[in-house]
């Protein structure tokens, strides 16, 4: 398994290590200096992975990103994972909330905590334990905001103090400061974090997810609608892959779209937007967006945006998956590089998919990453929405007027 998966333990806990150990003769002499203190270490557990499933994302573009989660299955027939196993070398230290590294050549696949352990014992003798993992949202949902009136007014600067608040490692963080001006509000007591954020990432119609290496990521709306990062070809000229499925529905659409703004503590008013064609070609589809911005002009601008992005449905490349296996190591190091929100192109011309015409070329964005890996095989599959590019200057697809819909 070209993967490897690191689960961090307490080794000195039962004696395990050159590691200082209470009440050992040996290893327990104070001041001595080939027996150090220890505490918790990374440990390559990967001989006894069994399975790895990892899926971080959204479900689609009009949604936000949510927690990352892992599923991590070990051979447990030796009881190394048993927490009541007392002879275990790992004994103490089978308990939720120890962090765990998922990578792959070195390029990190998931970083995250466990969430739970369980165990499935066969009478056959076959036992595995089963690793639950999630990502900083588990950490981050579990505080508050201070209350009291916020400070700061860009989306960046509300993010990283309600990070703060709680506790979330400054080096962990990689916050755009982003385009809206949000109002000061007044943040009432007990205000969960996770909710907060989320209410900011709105405002501002960017994006905050946790990444690869559990950094807590906030992107502008000026990245997305001018995303530059990625630029992954897959098909025809790129990065093969062997499964993909397209898609032309009703859940990316919205003619109808009424964003509020506020003052203090209370909504100071509502703005609409819609499409009257839209609305009778395809019936009307509401979208109502609570958002912290300080004035009508900017929820405006949103609400006009929504409606001129979203009114019509879109031809979209909803998945593709790749094998490993099937690339070199430039395309394995092209595809793991890869993060959400990140720019792709699809290309599609196979004689069994598309026989005549030219070939299907779209540019997409990321939604979710998802992983299936065992010792012998590592699939990824990304789902994708089709690209919303604001109007580009000098850009030859998305800087032709009266075609882009210019950013805000």
């Amino acid at each position: 398994m070209a993967t490897t998966v690191e689960i961090s333990l307490n080794l000195a806990a039962n004696g395990i290590g050159n590691l200082f150990t209470l009440n050992d003769p040996i290893k327990g002499v104070l001041d001595n200096v080939t027996y150090t203190l220890a505490g918790d270490q990374y440990v390559d557990v990967t001989p006894v992975v069994r399975e790895i499933v990892v899926r971080r994302g959204r479900s689609r573009v009009l949604e936000q990103f949510t927690a990352g989660v892992a599923t991590i299955v070990l051979d447990n027939r030796t009881r190394f994972f048993d927490p009541t196993y007392a002879a275990g070398p790992y004994y103490g230290s089978i308990v939720p909330r120890k962090p765990v590294r998922i990578t792959r050549d070195g390029q990190p696949i998931f970083y995250g905590s466990i969430e739970s352990w369980t165990w499935d014992n066969d009478l056959s003798g076959d036992a595995t334990a089963t690793v639950q993992l999630v990502d900083g949202y588990a950490s981050i949902s579990q505080s508050v905001v201070t209350a009291g009136t916020a400070s700061g007014t860009s989306p960046g600067t509300r993010i990283g103090n309600a990070l703060t608040d709680a506790g979330w490692s400054t080096e962990l963080r990689n916050l755009a400061v982003g385009q809206a001006i949000l109002d000061l509000d007044v943040i009432a007591a007990n205000t969960n974090v996770a909710q907060y954020i989320s209410k900011v990432e709105k405002s501002e119609q960017g994006a905050f997810f946790f990444s690869t290496n559990n950094t807590a990521t906030f992107l502008s709306r000026a990245q997305m609608q001018n995303p530059t990062s990625g630029n992954v070809t897959f098909g025809t000229s790129g990065v093969p892959f062997f499964e993909y499925q397209a898609a032309s529905l009703t859940d990316e659409l919205r003619n109808s779209a009424a964003v509020t703004f506020t003052a203090g503590t209370v909504v100071a008013g509502t703005a609409t937007a819609s499409d009257q064609t839209s609305v009778i070609n395809y019936g009307q589809f509401d979208y109502t967006l609570d958002t912290l911005l300080a004035s009508n002009v900017q929820a405006q601008a949103v609400a006009d945006y929504l409606v001129a992005q979203y009114k019509d449905p879109k031809y979209r490349i909803d998945a593709i998956s790749v094998l490993l296996e099937a690339l070199n190591q430039s395309q394995i190091n092209q595809v793991l590089a890869l993060e959400l929100a990140d720019l792709v192109t699809v290309q599609v011309s196979l004689p069994n998919v598309n026989p005549v015409g030219t070939a299907l070329t779209r540019t997409q964005i990321i939604d979710s990453i998802a992983h299936q890996m065992t010792p012998d095989t590592h699939q990824v599959t990304f789902t994708m929405s089709d690209a919303t590019f604001g109007f580009v200057l000098d850009d030859a697809t998305y800087g032709v007027l009266d075609t882009s819909r210019l950013g805000f």
